[in-house]
């Protein structure tokens, strides 16, 4: 009986196993997937890794055949974003090119891949030699010269159209001036979002060349994460900071960099904002943080050694533009020019006179001539000192250089030619009080403004006195050695007319004194 048992429950089990049903598929968990499409509309970066982030789950499991395309997408968006924020983009197109292995091979994966590898990075956080390496590699790569075609076939393929539509501009604004298609009319430099453009795309055509600041602003006002679009707008408020001060650019520039602590682009920015309100301390450090995460970038390497420069840190601003030549960046010209200022105001006359030179051969300006000419003046290099002081003068606006002016009379002097030195420096009178001029109308208008910010206001006021009072200085200054010279030079009446106008500046009291007695004995 008990056999019979157990051989019965052994039929049993072995039906039991037979006759098992088959595992339930559970459906994959796409829970998310409406809400990560939906951000990816959304634009900003962080949105952008949100979605990627619901993406890579879902596709971890059973539904990565739904996300794969999606995977792929963002991945080049989020890999554009970081080229355009200065920010290595390896990482997503990595992931993306694994993942475009996955996607049909109809999808061409490799050339949507293709145009965003193409896509130039953000100029102003790249460094100027890393930038123009890169475009010259696309331009012998073949990239540019077939970019239009790529993008005609780009409008037509079969991803989504939200991403082909940032691909294509990204690509488009990489390259503005480009040849075109015969008949094909250059694009704006400013460009407007199509009615309804999700803010993916308004953001990307927003920031095509020059930016569009009302579109920015709406997109930042209706989504507080989005950045980098404040960054964009730090931009514009830089362009205007000197005449309206620093507007919203501190808080805006202070959330792009907590945001974006590795763009080089977030620190220049704060660098150059701070320069241009007239803060070089601050600025300084701003400049550093950048070449801390970028070395080579000519732009804070410069900003850094005006600023080491104005505010007399002599030696750290020779080393500064030291640096510079040696890296042979694209401001040889402007490394040497103030290599040579801080070198003349240690009187290094014979290695600044090498570095002015040399400065000269990159392309002079009248800044340069006029140093050059200064530096040769006081070596007592008397004829190649007024040859570069005469051509400082016949440049663009010489009429308004008016140290070159001075320099010119002062060679004069020295040659004891007194009737054109007086000449030199009665011009030079006439020019500091144009630029005395131009400093009053400017501070009379910052004085009675009420729309400025209190601190800023403060210190543009005081730039503008200590210009003004300068600028008079030098206008007495020239009078007093414009009537003297008149004097040595027998031009009793002229002498006895400027010398008036010196006497308005107590600090020649003195030497206005000396020569009136001087005149009367002459009279």
């Amino acid at each position: 009986m008990w056999c019979m048992k157990s051989w019965l429950a052994g039929v049993c089990l072995l039906a039991v196993g037979c006759g098992a049903a088959k595992p339930v598929v559970r459906p994959p968990d796409l829970s998310g997937l409406d809400k990560a499409d939906a951000l990816v509309l959304e634009g900003c970066y962080d949105c952008l890794l949100d979605a990627r982030a619901t993406y890579r789950r879902i596709g971890s499991g059973a539904g990565r055949p739904v996300v794969l395309a999606r995977l792929f997408e963002t991945n080049i968006l989020i890999a554009l974003r970081h080229k355009e924020l200065s920010l290595d983009p390896s990482e997503p197109l990595s992931e993306a090119r694994d993942v475009g292995r996955e996607l049909p091979p109809d999808t061409d994966a490799s050339r949507y891949l293709a145009l965003a590898d193409g896509v130039p990075p953000d100029d102003i956080g790249t460094p100027r030699k890393t930038g123009a390496a890169f475009r010259e590699t696309q331009q012998k790569a073949g990239y540019i010269g077939k970019l239009d075609a790529e993008l005609a076939w780009l409008r037509t393929a079969t991803l989504s159209e939200p991403f082909r539509k940032y691909l294509d501009l990204a690509a488009d604004c990489g390259y503005p001036n480009r040849p075109r298609p015969p008949g094909t009319p250059p694009p704006p430099r400013t460009r407007q979002p199509a009615a309804g453009a999700p803010p993916l795309i308004a953001y990307r055509t927003a920031t095509c060349q020059l930016p569009n600041q009302p579109v920015l602003f709406r997109l930042r006002e209706a989504q507080p994460r989005f950045a980098e679009a404040s960054l964009i707008l730090a931009r514009i408020d830089i362009v205007l900071a000197e005449q309206v001060g620093p507007g919203l650019a501190v808080p805006r520039l202070e959330e792009a960099r907590t945001r974006f602590p590795a763009s080089p682009a977030a620190n220049y920015l704060s660098g150059s904002f701070n320069q241009a309100i007239g803060d070089c301390e601050a600025a300084l450090a701003f400049y550093e943080e950048t070449l801390a995460i970028v070395p080579a970038h000519e732009d804070a390497q410069l900003g850094r050694t005006i600023c080491l420069t104005f505010l007399k840190q002599t030696d750290e601003a020779i080393a500064a533009a030291t640096r510079m030549i040696d890296l042979r960046t694209d401001y040889l010209g402007e490394a040497y020019y103030w290599r040579a200022f801080n070198q003349h105001v240690r009187k290094e006359f014979a290695s600044a006179r090498v570095d002015i030179e040399t400065s000269k051969r990159s392309g002079a300006t009248d800044k340069v001539y006029t140093l050059a000419g200064i530096i040769k003046y006081d070596q007592g290099d008397l004829d190649p000192a007024l040859i570069d002081l005469q051509t400082a003068r016949a440049l663009p606006q010489g009429e308004n250089n008016c140290t070159a002016i001075w320099y010119v009379g002062m060679v004069h002097a020295k040659r004891q030619a007194w009737a054109l030195s007086a000449r030199q420096f009665e011009d030079a009178m006439g020019c500091y009080a144009r630029a005395a001029g131009v400093l009053t109308a400017l501070l009379r208008g910052f004085e009675t403004r009420t729309d400025l910010e209190a601190a800023f206001k403060a210190r543009k006021i005081a730039a503008l006195q200590a210009g003004l009072k300068d600028a008079n200085s030098q206008l007495y200054a020239s009078a007093m050695n414009a009537a003297n010279y008149y004097a040595s030079a027998s031009n009793i009446p002229a002498a006895k007319r400027l010398i008036e106008i010196a006497a308005q500046d107590a600090s020649l009291a003195e030497f206005v004194n000396k020569l009136k007695d001087w005149l009367k004995d002459k009279s």
